[in-house]
């Protein structure tokens, strides 16, 4: 049987969305009988034992990049890897390149067009597409994955319909799997001064340190708002199809949200989330709101309280996030390397 190694991670600083979008891609692979190996570090893999759905093996990774190049190479090798997968901001030019010279094929999962893309076999990245041009010209022989229909999401978002706007009642907070910023708590107070009659669900990921959470369940017990706290939440499609309306960072929950027609403004809370998060606007179903620096709280409360009672424009962002949902990107992927692979093997033939 063949394998995909994954070499990816997260934590509190950068969140769990580079793992989270390595499983949805591991799933896709499983369901075409192929196993997975993640070489993640510490805070990766502690998160990744707390999920009930985790598909793969997880291994630990080395310390410094001479000794984790080995470790990868080594793996894929004993593995006999159909393909490498690498997803973080982490890996060095040097690294990519070296990586490069396996037996297997390189998938490298882009953002920022990362130092190095010109070694990977195949880019994949959802919101590449205005950089197919550099792309291509830096490495012409790989294969671009790029644009809305490669967005890799878990097979949850597969399996889920989206609820009518009508049927749906929460007011949704959720600021990633970590929350590096801190906003969740200032976030929620400034929400339930202007809507202290909505219901509110604030999500909490498992990069939460154990202080933010202390306070949050302090101000949670003395509020008079309505609010559930769901941390380390298993299964958020559900979640989001019973949001009428979601605050959410704009990283890869954004390709969620889309897929469940959900009404959202999208905080960006860093730089490599500004690329894809213009596009998601343009497209109606969201509104994005800055937050490199310092947060207006007041304004996007009152914002968030004025789409909250706009029903006409909660419709209208439902409606046309319909046309650009995309569940089965990860699928997609797949069926594009298994494409890629034949006609390689074609050609050497």
């Amino acid at each position: 049987m063949s394998t995909l190694v994954f070499c990816t991670g997260g934590g509190q600083q950068s969140g769990i969305g580079h793992v989270m979008r390595c499983q949805a891609l591991a799933q896709a692979a499983e369901e075409q009988g192929l196993d997975s190996v993640f070489i993640v570090n510490p805070a990766a893999r502690q998160f990744i034992l707390q999920r009930h759905d985790w598909t793969g093996r997880v291994e630990l990774a080395v310390e410094g990049e001479n000794a984790l190049i080995e470790q990868l190479l080594n793996t894929a090798d004993s593995a006999e890897a159909a393909l490498i997968v690498l997803d973080g901001y982490g890996f060095s030019e040097a690294f990519i390149r070296a990586i490069s010279v396996a037996n297997a094929p390189l998938l490298l999962l882009d953002d920022i067009r990362q130092p190095g893309y010109q070694y990977a076999d195949i880019i994949c990245n959802p919101a590449g597409e205005p950089w197919r041009d550099a792309y291509a010209q830096a490495n012409p022989g790989a294969l671009l994955c790029l644009g809305a229909g490669f967005r890799l999401l878990r097979r949850e978002f597969v399996a889920t319909n989206p609820l009518p706007l009508a049927q749906r009642f929460s007011l949704t907070v959720n600021l990633g799997g970590s929350d590096p910023t801190g906003l969740t708590l200032p976030l929620l107070k400034a929400l339930c001064h202007e809507l202290p009659e909505a219901p509110f669900r604030v999500v909490t990921g498992p990069g939460f340190d154990g202080a933010s959470l202390s306070a949050l369940a302090d101000f949670i017990a003395t509020s008079e708002c309505a609010i559930q706290h769901i941390h380390n939440c298993q299964d958020m499609a559900d979640l989001w199809v019973n949001s009428r309306l979601a605050v959410a960072a704009a990283g890869g929950s954004q390709f969620e949200l889309a897929a469940c027609h959900t009404p959202s403004v999208l905080l960006v809370v860093a730089e490599n989330q500004r690329q894809a998060s213009n596009q998601a606007a343009s497209q109606g179903w969201c509104e994005v709101f800055e937050a490199t620096d310092v947060v207006a709280l007041n304004a996007l409360a009152a914002r968030v309280k004025a789409l909250w009672h706009d029903d006409k424009q909660l419709n209208t962002m439902y409606e046309s996030a319909a046309p650009v949902a995309v569940r089965d990107g990860a699928w997609q992927l797949m069926a594009a390397i298994a494409t890629w692979r034949n006609r390689t093997m074609e050609t050497s033939c």
